[in-house]
């Protein structure tokens, strides 16, 4: 069963989030999905890699568990009435990654391939302190889309993340959203290196 939690207001995540916990759960796949920022990124030994934070709470399977989760207070600056985090690095995996968005009237979904990275503790901290070091990170690389290409497409600063156990399996996972979402009468955008 599905625990949603209210992190931001956000256009289309509801029916992103719903869509992928129920195509994951029917493959048999842990369907924990989270928001996440897309703050910012930088080449790291040879890949662009994406440091995306969300301001609050992943799930902990994304950190690979509660072992590897913390809560911290949140910045007095974003929330001044407090509250905690449930933060942490997210483990490395390959990942699927979506966004639902409004354009001339109706709803478009664009789709695509990313993998989670293992980056070293030093290089983690320094992207965590260059943003906000209370909140979750996944440092992300998205297969076959570049920053340039991002930065141009891309219809908010938020994008929703899902993993999957090994490649093909999160290839055919999101051949089965977007089938899905083409189903309910979203424009589908299949974005990057998938394999069709």
């Amino acid at each position: 069963m599905a625990l949603p939690h209210f992190n931001e207001v956000d256009e289309g995540v509801a029916v992103d989030s719903l869509v992928t916990n129920r195509v994951w759960t029917a493959m048999g796949m842990d369907p924990a999905t989270t928001l996440h920022d897309i703050r910012w990124g930088e080449e790291y030994d040879g890949d662009f890699v994406w440091v995306m934070e969300i301001s609050g709470a992943v799930p902990a399977s994304h950190n690979g568990g509660y072992a590897h989760s913390w809560s911290m207070r949140q910045p007095p600056m974003y929330f001044p009435l407090g509250g905690g985090t449930l933060s942490g690095v997210s483990r490395p995996g390959e990942i699927v990654w979506s966004r639902v968005f409004i354009e001339d009237g109706s709803l478009h979904v664009d789709l695509g391939r990313g993998s989670a990275v293992a980056l070293p503790s030093e290089e983690t901290r320094r992207r965590l302190e260059a943003t906000t070091p209370q909140w979750p990170i996944m440092h992300a690389v998205l297969h076959g889309v570049g920053r340039d290409q991002l930065m141009a497409r891309h219809k908010a600063n938020h994008l929703n993340v899902v993993y999957a156990p090994d490649p093909q399996t999160a290839d055919r996972g999101l051949l089965a959203k977007a089938a899905m979402f083409a189903s309910l009468g979203l424009t589908v955008h299949l974005c990057g290196d998938v394999r069709v």
